[in-house]
C-alpha cells in the first residue's frame, strides 16, 4: 500500500481548515488541505450562509476579536473590490458575504500561503496505532488512497476524522439526539432596487400565511433579510429544518423539504412592496447544518465561560458571538457573553481526547450545547482553526506543544490571544 506522507492534514475546507492549513504552512510544515467540494469557504460558500458572525465583540462600536488569517481572508475580500465592513445586526457586528468572491478569496489564500489542496476529496476512514493516528483513507472519483501524518486537524464540521478515528463523542448525534436544526438560506433576485424592508408588513403576510398553510413559515418573526454587497440580491434566513446532518436519509429529507418551502414561501415574500418580480436565484449546494457529532477534548469549554467572559492563561482564541441556540425550527435564544464580552477558547479544547495527534477546529472544538452556539460561527471558527493549524505543526514526539508556545505563535502571525 502507498502512503502519501505530510507534517500535517488538514480535513475540511471552511474557515477552520483553511486557516489552519495557512497556519500550519506559514510555521513552515508541509500542510494537505483536503475539502469535499470543488471549492473553499465551508457554510459561507457550500450552504450560502452569507454572513460571518463572531469577527467582533458585540458593543456598540465593531471591537475586532479575531485578526491573523481570519483578518487576511477580508482583506482577500477587499482586494477583490467587495465590501467587508462590519455593519450591526439585532445579535451582533457581522460581514456580509457575496459566495463567488468569497470562493476565490479562499483560493489565493490558500495558494499564496503554499498549502497543498486537494478538493473533491472526502476521509472515509483512519488508522491508529495506540493513542496515534496513522492514516487516513481519503476517496475522490479514482478510488481510495491512504495518507500519512505527523498531526492531523479535524475542521470538517461533523467530526468526520475524529469519528473514524474512534474519538469518544459528547454529542454523537442520529436520529435520538436533540440538535439546532439546519437552515436552507435563499437567495432572491428582481427586488427592487432602494425598497425599504417593511418587516411589519412581512410579518402581517406570514402570520396571515400561517393561518391554513400546509407549509408553515417558522420563523413568524420574518427572519432575517438583508441586501448582498455587489449585486444588491436579497439574502433570506427564514427556513429551518431537523436533520441528523450526517445520514444521507435524513440530509435527503432535509433538502428536499427545503427547496419546496423556498417555493412556496416566495409566493408570501411577492406580496411585499417592492418584491412583486422577486425570483429564488439560488438555495445553494446544500442545507446549512448547524450541529451534528462533538467529540470530547482535553478541555472541553462550557456555559460558565461563556456567560463569565473568562479570560484563560492558555487562551489561544476569542469567541465574541452570543451563544446562539436554535432549540427547535424557528425557536432560537441567544445567551450574551460576559466580561469584556468575548471569552478565551484555551488550546486544550483544541486537543482530541485519547487522539495525542488529532486537533479539533471550527464547530469541532470540545464544547458543551449552549458554548456550541458561540464556537460554531464562521469568524470564532477562523480563530480557532488558526491555532489548531499551528498547534499541530509545532507537534513535536507525538506530544502536544505547551500553549505557551502556540500563543507566542499566533501573535507572531498577527492573532488575537
Amino acid at each position: 500500500m502507498n502512503t502519501e506522507h505530510y507534517d500535517v492534514v488538514v480535513v475540511g475546507g471552511g474557515a477552520a481548515g483553511a486557516a489552519a492549513a495557512v497556519g500550519a504552512t506559514r510555521m513552515g510544515a508541509k500542510t494537505l488541505l483536503l475539502e469535499q467540494y470543488g471549492f473553499l469557504g465551508g457554510a459561507a460558500t457550500h450552504s450560502q450562509v452569507l454572513a460571518y458572525c463572531g469577527f467582533f465583540v458585540s458593543t456598540t462600536s465593531p471591537v475586532p476579536s479575531v485578526q491573523g488569517v481570519g483578518a487576511n481572508l477580508l482583506q482577500e475580500i477587499r482586494n477583490l473590490g467587495c465590501d467587508a465592513s462590519p455593519r450591526k445586526s439585532k445579535n451582533g457586528w457581522v460581514v456580509s458575504l457575496d459566495p463567488e468572491t468569497v470562493k476565490l478569496a479562499f483560493d489565493r489564500l490558500v495558494q499564496g500561503a503554499g498549502v497543498h489542496l486537494c478538493l473533491h476529496s472526502f476521509v472515509v476512514g483512519a488508522k491508529k496505532e495506540g493513542d496515534t493516528l496513522k492514516t487516513i483513507a481519503v476517496a475522490d472519483h479514482r478510488g481510495i488512497r491512504h495518507i500519512g501524518a505527523a498531526c492531523f486537524v479535524d475542521a470538517s464540521g461533523e467530526a468526520t476524522l475524529a469519528h473514524h478515528a474512534g474519538v469518544e463523542m459528547s454529542q454523537k448525534g442520529g436520529p435520538e439526539a436533540h440538535l439546532q436544526p439546519a437552515s436552507m438560506p435563499l437567495r432572491i433576485g428582481g427586488v427592487a432596487p432602494n425598497i425599504e424592508f417593511d418587516k411589519d408588513r412581512l410579518v402581517e403576510l406570514i402570520a396571515q400565511h400561517n393561518v391554513d398553510s400546509p407549509l408553515k413559515i417558522t420563523r413568524p418573526d420574518g427572519g432575517f433579510m438583508t441586501r448582498l454587497p455587489g449585486s444588491q440580491d436579497v439574502w433570506w434566513l427564514v427556513i429551518d429544518l431537523p436533520t441528523d446532518g450526517v445520514s444521507a436519509q435524513s440530509l435527503t429529507r432535509a433538502e428536499l423539504q427545503g427547496r419546496e418551502r423556498a417555493q412556496y414561501h416566495l409566493q408570501v415574500l411577492k406580496k411585499m412592496p417592492g418584491f412583486e418580480k422577486a425570483y429564488l436565484l439560488s438555495t445553494g449546494p446544500q442545507i446549512g447544518i448547524r450541529e451534528t457529532r462533538r467529540p470530547y477534548s482535553c478541555g472541553d469549554v462550557t456555559v460558565a465561560d461563556g456567560l463569565q467572559g473568562r479570560r484563560h492563561e492558555e487562551g489561544i482564541a476569542r469567541a465574541s458571538w452570543p451563544m446562539e441556540i436554535h432549540e427547535a425550527p424557528g425557536k432560537a435564544r441567544y445567551l450574551p457573553i460576559g466580561g469584556e464580552g468575548f471569552f478565551d477558547i484555551p488550546h486544550s479544547a483544541l486537543l482530541a481526547k485519547g487522539i495525542a495527534n488529532l486537533r479539533l477546529a471550527g464547530r469541532v472544538v470540545g464544547s458543551d450545547a449552549e458554548s456550541y452556539g458561540s464556537l460554531r460561527v464562521m469568524g470564532t471558527a477562523f480563530a480557532t482553526g488558526h491555532a489548531a493549524g499551528i498547534s499541530a505543526a509545532l507537534q513535536l514526539n507525538g506530544l502536544a506543544p505547551p500553549a505557551a508556545a502556540v500563543r507566542q505563535a499566533l501573535i507572531l502571525q498577527n492573532a488575537l490571544v
